[in-house]
């Protein structure tokens, strides 16, 4: 039997895309097949998979600059639900708070 969770663990959340691959609204960016989030709401589990998403070194170039989001956050293109149980046991006992666990990439970006 699992132990139950306390109010203060971390839920596991399951970040997948609702939009084909190759729509126009991912504009470039990459598309990650799944993401998996520790975190206390859908909201902060979208947060945490942004920040892991975009490279640490981004500097605007002018008018040609990539986008500084990286599409995890827009509900037209991801949705959010918890991890299945069965899935639970692949991943940490006790995560951090906003601790990314797993980022799979379906298609890299596509740059000109």
């Amino acid at each position: 039997m699992a132990e139950p969770r306390t109010s203060s663990e971390p839920k596991l959340w399951l970040i997948e895309p609702v939009a084909d691959p190759e729509d126009q609204m991912w504009q470039d960016r990459p598309v990650w097949a799944e993401v998996v989030v520790a975190a206390q709401s859908p909201a902060f589990a979208r947060l945490a998979a942004e920040r892991q998403a975009l490279p640490p070194d981004w500097t605007p170039v002018g008018n040609a600059s990539q986008s500084r989001r990286s599409g995890l956050n827009d509900e037209q293109l991801y949705h959010v639900r918890a991890l299945p149980a069965e899935r639970r046991a692949n991943f940490p006992k006790a995560p951090l708070e906003g601790e990314v666990l797993l980022m799979r990439e379906l298609r890299p970006a596509r740059r000109p």
